[in-house]
């Protein structure tokens, strides 16, 4: 089963053919963490401030197993 990631904001810039409506899908071959995921897909875990794994927080070190839905959040600034 695929993992879904869903990138927040300025986090799309990362992923030019980035579609909100679908995400990114992504098969694994077994387990792997977040940390792995975001490199995978090319997203600097420096400006990751917010993981969601199927709605729960969660760090790069959660490993996910296929059939998840991860959201990841920058940093947002505000005045």
């Amino acid at each position: 089963m695929p993992i879904k990631i869903l990138l927040s904001s300025s986090l799309r810039n990362y992923f030019p053919e980035y579609n909100p409506a679908e995400g990114i899908k992504i098969e694994p071959e077994g387990k792997i963490t977040v940390g792995e995921v975001c490199r995978k897909i090319n997203v600097p875990a420096g400006q990751i401030k917010i993981i969601m794994v199927n709605g729960r927080n969660a760090d790069f070190s959660k490993v996910l197993e296929g059939d998840e839905r991860v959201g990841l959040f920058p940093s947002i600034g505000g005045g």
